[in-house]
């Protein structure tokens, strides 16, 4: 606190005059101090609702501009993609049932796609995650495993009995696969490990995971979110039921992170539980659902829908408001190593960049 000199009586007497006469500034939302994402989170329903009808409206998230679509995958249907960096993302697809075969992994160089590589020659594969551009890890949907070293793939048969929903990895050495029956397995380096039942039947951990760390993950099913400490899972904190039910997670950190729910809800997480968000992804009064959101920090989202081939950002504290994407089908994963640069992938055979 800056200490203020000692002065005559007259100057403190004839400055107070000054300012009384002098009009008072009216500060908007946000000027009295700046405001944390976490107070953002769990107070949004408190006392400074009542101010929201005179404050000033927060800045829209930042706009960018969604490439168009490129074929990458004749005869499949890419179903993930993660990207380390803006210069490597790798992609896998899924058996559509048309002209080709699923279990495929496709690289991008920063400029163009590679030619397709076969990861899984017995099923689909349901999703990747890449910490480093020299670490893969992909899952597939006959409980089956996949690592990749940069430049060839190793396989681990039967490490699920179930299928495969998910898999995050914090780093080469460290990732958890979640699959459809409340079962996590994590990665140590060098081997999976059994199956762990978290929850109970379908309420568990079975539709998507993220790990930001080796000592904290959270991961959603059903209509709860669990976390994960680096040795045992939480028991669920119910988010929403139905059509409000999360379907994607993203976490860039153990204190924030971002689910979202078919009906078009957003949770965040501050580090010690789950907060609702008001139901975004609005279009002519109708809400249309998100199907997934990928997170850089607690200042940077982009989150979509399938259903409608929209996508929508966060800046920290407001969300936009949806625009199109240029893609043939909707989104099915995207994924954003930087604030100026998302790659995503379609139902069919695109991939496609959004930038600002």
């Amino acid at each position: 606190m800056t200490r203020r000199r000692a002065g005559s009586w007259i100057g403190v007497l004839a400055l107070g005059m000054i300012l009384a006469l002098a009009p008072v500034p009216v500060a908007s939302a946000g000027q009295y101090r700046a405001t944390t994402h976490l107070e953002a989170t769990t107070h949004h329903k408190s006392k400074h609702t009542k101010a929201k009808a005179k404050a000033k409206a927060p800045k829209p998230a930042p706009g960018g501009t969604w490439s168009a679509a490129k074929s990458i995958d004749p005869g499949n249907g890419l179903v993930s993609v993660s990207c380390p960096s803006t210069t490597y993302c790798l992609a896998v697809d899924a058996s559509t049932g048309h002209s080709g075969n699923g279990g495929n992994a496709f690289t991008y160089n920063g400029t163009s796609w590679s030619a397709p590589v076969v990861v899984d020659t017995v099923t689909s594969l349901v999703s990747v995650s890449c910490p480093t551009t020299s670490f893969c890890a992909a899952v597939g949907d006959d409980g089956s495993a996949f690592t990749y070293n940069g430049s060839s793939w190793t396989t681990s048969s039967g490490v699920d009995t179930n299928p495969f929903e998910g898999v995050s990895c914090a780093s080469s050495s460290f990732c958890v696969a979640v699959d459809n029956g409340a079962g996590a397995t994590t990665w140590n380096g060098s081997a999976w490990s059994s199956p762990q039942t978290v929850g109970s039947g379908n309420g568990g951990p079975n539709s998507a995971v993220s790990c930001p760390s080796a000592s904290f993950c959270a991961a959603i099913g059903g209509s709860g979110a669990y976390t994960f400490n680096g040795s045992s899972w939480s028991s669920g904190q119910a988010l929403g039921s139905g059509a409000s039910e999360p379907v994607a997670v993203s976490c860039p950190s153990a204190s924030f992170c971002v689910a979202v729910a078919g009906d078009g809800s957003v949770y965040t997480y501050n580090g010690r539980s789950w907060a609702t968000k008001s139901k975004l992804d609005v279009v002519n009064g109708e809400f249309l659902g998100l199907s997934g959101v990928s997170c850089l920090s607690a200042s940077f989202c982009m989150g979509y829908d399938q259903g409608s081939n929209r996508s929508l950002t966060y800046n920290g504290r407001s969300w936009s408001a949806p625009t199109m994407v240029n893609s043939g089908m909707g989104l099915t994963s995207v994924s954003c190593p930087s604030a100026s640069f998302c790659m995503a992938v379609d139902g069919t055979t695109d991939a496609l960049s959004w930038r600002s």
